[in-house]
């Protein structure tokens, strides 16, 4: 057979059958077309080279961040701090301190964190907030889950030192409480892993079952999600 042919006919299936083929949810792209400052253009051809990666891609992720997280952030308070800071903070703490902040903030501020950004307040979007916004835009720590028939294990990487384990462990124990979840829970000085046993999966409580009543008006601004 003709290579050409050859080549042509092992393409086909990628070509009008991707989604079988690959079995990946094609996404929808856009195109839009930005004036930019030169010297930010000439930032992003220097990082773009620097990481190996396009302007496209470096522009994308930007973007993605600013309309997922950044315009929403200030909103709801959250504020970025080195890691070096936050180790100083913890440490000036005790352990019967920082474990009592962790119970507030689980059941005030991280109940209102979930509802804010997914609003309702659920099993899912609990694993979200914690993935997505504590995570990966506010880097609070590295966090990893997967899923074991009925219970999810999730760890939590902070190398922020013993106290900040304890303030993680508590926060994480008092949002899942909420959730009528059973927590299992191990912590060292630089992580805590937590088995989180589901009894009732399909039973979602609503935001407004959760939510504090001093924290309704900041729920009360349009969510990310609401927003686009």
């Amino acid at each position: 057979m003709n290579p050409i042919w050859l080549w042509a006919w092992l393409q086909f299936p990628y070509l009008f059958f991707p989604r079988i083929v690959t079995g990946a949810k094609l996404r929808r792209i856009g195109t839009r077309i930005f004036r930019i400052d030169t010297e930010v253009a000439e930032q992003l051809d220097e990082l773009a080279q620097k990481n190996k990666i396009s302007v496209q891609v470096i522009a994308n992720q930007a973007l993605r961040k600013h309309v997922e997280y950044d315009a929403y952030a200030e909103n709801f308070g959250l504020v970025t701090i080195s890691k070096g800071l936050l180790k100083t903070f913890f440490s000036l703490m005790s352990e019967e301190q920082a474990r009592a902040l962790g119970r507030k903030s689980g059941e005030h501020e991280g109940v209102a964190l979930v509802t804010f950004w997914f609003k309702d307040f659920n099993l899912e979007n609990v694993i979200k907030s914690l993935d997505r916004v504590a995570s990966h835009y506010n880097h609070n720590f590295e966090f990893e889950y997967t899923q074991d028939g009925q219970a999810y294990v999730a760890i939590l990487r902070h190398d922020s030192g013993p106290r900040a384990s304890a303030f993680y462990a508590e926060f994480v124990k008092s949002v899942f409480a909420l959730l009528d979840t059973r927590v299992e829970l191990e912590e060292t000085e630089g992580q805590i892993v937590a088995k989180i046993f589901v009894q009732k999966p399909d039973e979602q409580l609503t935001a407004r079952d959760a939510i504090p009543d001093e924290l309704k008006p900041l729920y009360a601004q349009p969510s990310p999600r609401q927003a686009a």
